[in-house]
């Protein structure tokens, strides 16, 4: 199911009312109240930020997919790795995250659109094209 920001823009709004009214309760200021509203705000829109960026497993429609590779040797996504004749290019490849690696092999080696990948990895496709330039960069 995806995020819903009416229905919990209205959750917030209620909550918030209850915590003014026991602030009100507990003999707090105006502006002690203005800046708890102010924080709380900043966490509500950063959270509705993540919730609407980000698809769960279950929810994603790419999740069929998925590959599997059972059979490392038939199935050596990674070969290209190994064939990286420059120690010093081979190094950094190797220092840069799996997930990076990985998003490149798909891109590069299972024809995934940068699109796709960032559904399969559950990250931002910008995220995504910008690990693929890095790798890019230090490769050629």
């Amino acid at each position: 199911m995806g995020y819903n920001h009416g229905l919990e823009e209205k959750l917030f709004q209620e909550q918030w009312q209850k915590t003014a009214e026991e602030c009100i309760k507990a003999g707090m200021t105006a502006h002690q109240i203005a800046e708890i509203l102010k924080f709380d705000r900043e966490v509500f829109n950063s959270d509705r930020r993540y919730r609407e960026r980000t698809v769960g497993l279950l929810d994603n429609p790419n999740i069929q997919k998925l590959k599997v590779y059972d059979d490392y040797s038939a199935n050596n996504r990674y070969g290209w790795i190994d064939k990286i004749a420059d120690p010093e290019k081979y190094e950094k490849v190797m220092s840069l995250p799996e997930i990076w690696r990985e998003a490149f092999t798909m891109y590069i080696y299972d024809g995934d659109t940068q699109k796709e990948i960032s559904s399969k990895l559950l990250k931002p496709q910008q995220t995504i094209s910008y690990w693929i330039v890095k790798i890019a960069e230090i490769l050629f």
